[in-house]
């Protein structure tokens, strides 16, 4: 893939080129079951039962799961928070509030790991990402800075959360370091809702 060949210019580690080629596997398999379920949904299932779900109960608890989910997303567990993100979305949730709750609950879950690395120091981060991984991320982030910052936050697929330890070690500008953070995060929520509604839509869920 020509993503993968100019990233893997700047890679020198074999660790990091593997540890980037899983994350794009990994997304490319659930972007590709999506479209599998999607399309095998509006095929075979019954239109009165798609419009007839009622979600009504699970606003109950909805908020409090999606705020959980997307803080542990933002740390270190692989819970999927993007995809819970447009599930909110295809199942109806009012879109500000899910906007809203789930870029705060990703924010803080990466200003855990800012605040640990800042407490920390260098040997806690260095046992949470392998020392060929570490060792060129510091590298970018001494070229780049802010700039890598961005587009960390920008795009879901790149591990930000490994990034946040960099910032809170290197002590990278604690509001600045929050208002990228969260303003990707309300970005990347809005687009991963509307995708959501949109793909209920498409298979006549609403």
């Amino acid at each position: 893939m020509v993503f993968e060949y100019s990233y893997t210019n700047y890679v020198k580690h074999p660790r990091t080129k593997k540890l980037f080629r899983s994350i794009m596997i990994i997304s490319l398999f659930f972007i590709v079951l999506c479209i599998i379920l999607i399309i095998l949904a509006k095929l075979y299932l019954p239109s009165h039962l798609l419009s007839g779900i009622d979600i009504s109960g699970f606003l109950s608890y909805g908020y409090l799961g999606l705020f959980i989910i997307t803080l542990l997303g933002g740390t270190f567990f692989p819970v999927g928070s993007p995809a819970v993100v447009a599930t909110a979305g295809a199942i109806g949730m009012p879109k500000l509030p899910v906007i809203l709750i789930s870029a705060l609950g990703y924010t803080i879950g990466v200003c855990i790991n800012y605040f640990l690395a800042y407490e920390f120091g260098i040997h806690y981060v260095q046992r949470k990402m392998e020392k060929e991984v570490f060792e060129d991320l510091s590298e970018w982030w001494n070229k780049y800075g802010i700039i890598l910052i961005v587009l960390f936050a920008l795009f879901p697929i790149l591990p930000f959360n490994l990034l946040a330890l960099l910032c809170g070690l290197f002590r990278f500008n604690l509001f600045y370091f929050i208002l990228i953070n969260f303003a990707s995060n309300l970005l990347n929520s809005y687009i991963f809702v509307y995708l959501g509604s949109s793909i209920a839509a498409l298979i006549g869920l609403f």
